[in-house]
């Protein structure tokens, strides 16, 4: 576990802790594991919009397959 660390508490219907324990869920494992992937995700999500952004903003614009086509047609 990382040396510097939250506590995250949720509320769990009743018997929800029991049963999971019952059933050996690793509950804490799999919520850190979900947290991560979401972390993740959210940071390539943000990732992309950047790109995206920065795409709109370039003058070349078109079918990209054309070009290299009508490119290689000139040769």
């Amino acid at each position: 576990m990382a040396e510097n660390s939250e506590v995250i508490t949720i509320r769990v219907p009743s018997g929800t802790k029991a049963a999971l324990r019952r059933a050996r869920v690793k509950l804490s494992r799999d919520i850190r594991e979900f947290i991560n992937a979401r972390m993740n995700a959210a940071k390539l999500r943000k990732e992309y919009e950047d790109i995206e952004m920065r795409a709109r903003k370039r003058k070349v614009s078109g079918d990209s397959g054309a070009m290299i086509r009508e490119d290689r047609e000139s040769r």
